[in-house]
């Protein structure tokens, strides 16, 4: 079955539609089977697609995998509560919130691991400055939401920090923040 989304006229890039057809179609059995496993939203908020000329519009599909991340992180926020309780989901974002706020607390420049000084990675000033505003979230003063969080984008500097720790520490804060909107 194929998704329902705009294409790109044939010399624009889009998506590979045979690529987000499959995410879509696993999101439909996930949905259909919330026990299934086959896909959740963490795994959702790191796919990426091939561009092609002609693929489906990248803006739709973006917007529809948003939803679709909202939609998995409440079903998330479901199981905690059906596996422990106020008491466990709770305790659960304390888990989490601590574990971020570890990394925010570890200062300037040291955050995360950095590239050897011939590579590439992330902005240290930008990440740090994202950092700070994710810690006063964290602390209940709202500075940045998800909508930001997903549309961050960093510049590539010499002995950056390295991208896989910056964005798992960005899904990880995601998923705080969906989840903490759902249990309220």
């Amino acid at each position: 079955m194929t998704a329902h989304f705009l294409r790109v006229p044939e010399n624009e890039l889009g998506y590979e539609t045979s690529e987000v057809d499959a995410v879509i179609e696993l999101a439909r059995s996930q949905f259909a089977n919330p026990g299934s496993h086959v896909l959740d939203a963490s795994s959702l908020r790191t796919k990426q697609f091939t561009t092609v000329k002609g693929g489906y519009r990248i803006d739709s599909v973006d917007a529809a995998l948003d939803r679709l991340d909202d939609a998995f992180a409440e079903q998330e926020a479901n199981r905690l509560l059906a596996r422990g309780g106020h008491q466990g989901a709770a305790e659960h974002l304390e888990t989490l919130k601590r574990s971020l706020l570890g990394r925010v607390a570890r200062g300037r420049a040291k955050a995360f691991k950095r590239q050897p000084w011939w590579q590439k990675g992330y902005s240290v000033r930008q990440v740090d400055q994202l950092l700070r505003r994710v810690g006063q979230t964290l602390e209940g003063q709202p500075s940045v939401g998800v909508p930001q969080l997903r549309q961050v984008t960093f510049s590539p500097k010499w002995a950056g920090y390295t991208e896989a720790q910056v964005d798992a520490f960005l899904d990880r804060t995601v998923q705080y923040l969906q989840i903490s909107k759902h249990l309220g």
